[in-house]
């Protein structure tokens, strides 16, 4: 006759390997790593002026204790290159978040006193340069959620008495020319659609409210195609639809592209960084 309690110790195993199993699954709200804490795998590294993917001789860019530490070993308040890490995907519509935190360093061009800590989320990234096409997902130290159309154009609802300056559009580009950043306003709060951006330069849409906090900050971004949303600390600040580049001469709408996390002379973490894949 077999031990009950041999049949005991083989139902706890059977239940811890159930449990198991369960741990090392999928994520029930769907997300999986795009940094997986250990290494770099799936993106690479590019410094201003170095010319090519992954140099990254003075090492700026270092995993640390299961995050990304841009400027780990850099001298406080030395010169120091931008940069940033992409992910070699591409991707259209998905959820983004992360968390990310401000080091006690700052780097010429950007260590003068009272100097803003700096840095950014990019998406729809479609080419390999210091800064790249794409629309940035602005982390600065009070304005983490502005969004900067790089070379790119967004429409967005904005506060209608934020818009103070006189705007021209290029009629044979529809180029927008603006020298104003107004401030994102929900259509349902009054805010009117505002066109933003231009070849050549970074314009800006203003977040609100303010959500961020000392420590770690969870960031995510929702991006369907040309559209998307960003959230700081559990609240939408920004928002912005109708994503485009100019191809030839024309605008067109830019659906996809790299994920990228910026180096901008200052120190600062990123972990937790996952994704899930939505359908368009």
């Amino acid at each position: 006759m077999k031990s009950p309690l041999r049949f005991l110790f083989v139902a706890v195993l059977a239940a811890a390997g159930t449990f198991s199993l369960r741990a090392a699954g999928a994520d029930k709200d769907g997300f999986r790593p795009l940094f997986n804490g250990k290494t770099l795998d799936g993106w690479f590294v590019l410094i201003k002026d170095q010319g090519e993917r992954n140099k990254d001789t003075n090492h700026l860019v270092q995993v640390d204790d299961g995050a990304i530490h841009m400027y780990k070993d850099a001298e406080n308040g030395s010169t120091q290159p931008f940069g940033y890490i992409a992910t070699e995907k591409e991707f259209t519509s998905y959820r983004l978040r992360l968390q990310y935190k401000w080091g006690e360093k700052k780097f010429a061009p950007r260590a003068k006193p009272g100097q803003r800590r700096d840095a950014g989320l990019l998406y729809h990234v479609v080419e390999d340069k210091v800064w790249p096409v794409s629309v940035e997902c602005q982390i600065q130290e009070n304005d983490v959620g502005d969004i900067f159309a790089i070379s790119t154009r967004v429409t967005s609802p904005v506060d209608p008495k934020t818009i103070t300056a006189n705007i021209t559009t290029n009629r044979t580009t529809g180029a927008v020319s603006t020298n104003v950043s107004p401030t994102f306003l929900d259509a349902d709060k009054g805010g009117v659609p505002f066109d933003q951006g231009r070849v050549g330069t970074s314009l800006r849409i203003v977040r609100s409210p303010m959500n961020e906090h000392d420590g770690w900050n969870d960031l995510e971004i929702v991006v369907h195609g040309d559209s998307a949303t960003h959230i700081v600390n559990g609240k939408v600040n920004n928002r912005c639809s109708n994503i485009k580049q100019v191809v030839g001469s024309d605008w067109v709408p830019l659906k996809k592209g790299r994920i990228a996390l910026q180096l901008e002379g200052a120190e600062v973490w990123y972990r937790h960084i996952e994704i899930e894949e939505l359908k368009d």
